[in-house]
């Protein structure tokens, strides 16, 4: 019986941690650069066109949510603040199984 119970705990054990590492690859976060392109306060997201497209090609766009989690810095203290132009910086989570963005954090450039 002890031989059972030792074969049934280690395989109870690699079950866990191959569940754990699966559960790691579910979404990464991404710092997203570049100028807002819409804001839908109903929807509660902004678009942002991303920086750095090469020079010629359309700007990819990215759709963020936001939530009660997510904080603002710079110009902006709401979501109700971020205008289309904006220069924005978005800490945010992408689910890697719908591609969809959450941010974590929304830092509107201080104007100059």
């Amino acid at each position: 019986m002890r031989g059972g119970e030792s074969k049934m705990k280690k395989h109870i054990t690699l079950v866990v941690l191959a569940l754990m590492l699966a559960a790691t690859g579910l979404a990464y976060a991404e710092l997203v650069e570049g100028e807002v392109a819409s804001v839908d306060l109903e929807g509660k997201a902004i678009e942002v066109n991303k920086a750095g497209a090469a020079a010629g090609a359309a700007a990819e766009k990215v759709r963020i949510s936001v939530n009660d989690k997510t904080t603002y810095a710079g110009d902006v203290t709401a979501l109700a603040e971020v205008i289309e132009g904006d220069k924005v910086k978005v800490d945010a989570d992408k689910d890697a199984t719908s591609g969809s963005w959450v941010a974590k954090s929304v830092e509107v450039a201080t104007a100059e």
